[in-house]
C-alpha cells in the first residue's frame, strides 16, 4: 500500500484544513472545569488561541492534542504549558524559571486569561501534527509557539 501523498494534494489539504480552522466559531476560553465540560469537545483536534484586541482576534498560539478539553486544563497551568510561559515572558516580561512563578505573575497570567484569551478549534482524527507544522510555519512571524520544539519539521517541497 502506498502512503505518499501528492504534494499538490498535501498542500490542498492542509490549506482546508487552515480555512476550516480559522474560520470556524471563536469562544472566550474560561478557565473552569464547567465551560470546559460545556464547551469543549472531549475529541483530538488542532485549535487556536486568539487574543481579542476591540472587534478583531489576533491569532497568539497554534496547537493539537489528542484531547482538545484536557489540553484546555494543561494550557491553564503554567508548570504545564509552553503557552503560559510564553505569554508571561512576551506580554509581561517575566521569565519562567524552572517553570515556576511568582504569585503576582500567575494573577496577571489569570487575568489574561479571562480578559481577552478566545479559542477556536477543529476535529482532526489523523494528520493533528502535520497541520500544526503547516500553520505554526506559515505564522511563525506572529504566534508565540515555541520555534525550537516543533515535533515535526514539515517540509513540503515540489519533489513529492
Amino acid at each position: 500500500m502506498d502512503y505518499n501523498i501528492p504534494h499538490k494534494e498535501l498542500v490542498t489539504l492542509l490549506q482546508s484544513a487552515e480555512k476550516e480552522l480559522l474560520s470556524s466559531k471563536i469562544f472566550k476560553f474560561e478557565r473552569t472545569k464547567l465551560w470546559r465540560q460545556q464547551t469543549i469537545p472531549d475529541y483530538p483536534g488542532v485549535y487556536c488561541l486568539y487574543e481579542k484586541k476591540g472587534r478583531k482576534y489576533e491569532l497568539l498560539y497554534v496547537g493539537e492534542s489528542g484531547s482538545l478539553r484536557e489540553r484546555m486544563s494543561d494550557i491553564c497551568r503554567t508548570v504545564n504549558h509552553t503557552f503560559r510561559r510564553q505569554i508571561a515572558k512576551k506580554r509581561f516580561n517575566v521569565a519562567i524559571i524552572s517553570k515556576r512563578t511568582q504569585p503576582n505573575t500567575e494573577q496577571m497570567l489569570d487575568n489574561f486569561f479571562d480578559t481577552k484569551l478566545y479559542i477556536s478549534f477543529i476535529r482532526v482524527n489523523f494528520g493533528r501534527t502535520e497541520i500544526e507544522a503547516f500553520l505554526a510555519e506559515k505564522y511563525k512571524d506572529i504566534i508565540l509557539n515555541a520555534k525550537t520544539k516543533r515535533k515535526l519539521k514539515l517540509v513540503l517541497t515540489d519533489s513529492a
